[in-house]
């Protein structure tokens, strides 16, 4: 992922704020998940996370994503 790309993710920190997310969305979720933004640097390994179903009222579910953070 581009390193541009990888700082607009938005950071979750409550659970509560993924209702407003929407399906295919990249998404940072965790105190060391969203660190990676200050300490990463190109050519690193990056975890996020991608929404893959929205159940209305009951949540979502996501999934993990390892990368390379990559020049812009």
């Amino acid at each position: 992922m581009k390193k541009a790309i990888f700082q607009k993710l938005k950071e979750i920190e409550q659970e509560k704020d993924m209702n407003d997310l929407y399906v295919g969305e990249n998404f940072l979720y965790g105190k060391s998940v969203i660190a990676q933004k200050q300490n990463k640097q190109e050519g690193q390994p990056i975890s996020y996370y991608q929404v893959i179903e929205k159940n209305g009222e009951s949540g979502i579910t996501y999934i993990p994503i390892y990368d390379t953070l990559e020049e812009d």
